[in-house]
């Protein structure tokens, strides 16, 4: 009986061992393919798959960048998955600078159109923007930007054309942050996705809290614990009441966030009231914001 027991705590400490789910390597990163449209019809048009590069840590931005385009550029081995590039296209250069990835692939990516040209894009945006310090992807077939496209540096944003969000449009914004360097307010271009329902204010907010993109140099001043009360924008003022901002670094996370509401079109003044204190005004829109270092 003993025996039996014993083997049955043996058998039971395998069996939850097995059932562990898989920690994922941090060499790990997600490539986005086309999906085969005769193994998901009426599914996303994306779909992602998993690649394991060996000692990434040590590579920089732009070389881990590049590991990641070479394979993405390969046809995938998974049948519910297919390249959304034409044949022979093959990456020329890549570059990272200023949270921007600068992609040249040769002149076969130029032949894309339409929604075929909208997947491709989107599988190279993707891929890419997890990357810590990109942010943004500019994609050109030869040295060539491609004329078909709304607008040439693509975000993640742009990239979300079949996910359950309902996003309604990305908006391009300045965000301030604490330059711990030099103790100033420092802006960051940033593109968000606006959401259903989701005002710019809250958006804006919202990525204020959670910090600059790719530049360690900068600090968040608005916390998790600010919280949005109210706002309405009215002939070019906009009004906002905040609660649960940090009261050690209130006046500057207030000049933050009323800085960046300035960067936003439409908006020519703003007056931001937290937890009761006097409310700050701010009409002076800066004509060229301080931007991120290189």
């Amino acid at each position: 009986m003993k025996r039996l027991l014993a083997l049955l705590l043996v058998l039971l400490a395998l069996t939850a061992c097995a059932q562990e789910p898989e920690q994922p390597s941090p060499d790990d990163y997600t490539l986005y393919f086309a999906a085969n449209l005769g193994e998901s019809a009426g599914g996303d048009a994306i779909r992602s798959d998993t690649l394991n590069v060996p000692d990434s840590a040590a590579m920089d931005t732009a070389e881990l960048a590049e590991t990641l385009v070479r394979a993405l550029l390969r046809e995938p081995e998974d049948g519910a998955l297919r390249s959304p590039f034409p044949g022979g296209t093959a990456l020329q250069k890549l570059s990272v600078a200023r949270g921007r990835a600068l992609v040249d692939l040769s002149e076969q990516y130029g032949k894309l159109s339409g929604i075929d040209l909208s997947i491709a894009d989107a599988c190279l945006t993707l891929t890419l923007t997890q990357l810590r310090g990109v942010y943004a992807v500019r994609i050109t077939a030869d040295g060539r930007e491609l004329p078909y496209r709304e607008t040439q540096l693509l975000t993640a944003a742009d990239a979300l054309l079949s996910s359950g969000e309902d996003v309604t449009r990305p908006i391009n914004v300045m965000l301030y942050f604490l330059d711990a360097e030099t103790g100033e307010l420092r802006a960051q271009a940033q593109t968000l996705a606006l959401y259903e329902g989701q005002t710019r204010v809250s958006a804006v907010l919202d990525a204020l809290s959670r910090g600059p993109a790719g530049d360690d140099t900068l600090k968040p001043l608005l916390g998790s614990g600010a919280t949005l009360v109210s706002s309405h924008t009215e002939n070019g003022v906009c009004y906002v009441e905040l609660t649960g901002v940090d009261a050690a670094t209130r006046d500057a996370a207030v000049e933050s966030l009323a800085l960046s509401l300035l960067s936003l079109d439409g908006v020519d003044e703003a007056q931001i009231l937290a937890d009761g204190d006097a409310p700050l005004v701010m009409r002076s829109k800066p004509a060229e914001p301080p931007q991120t270092k290189e």
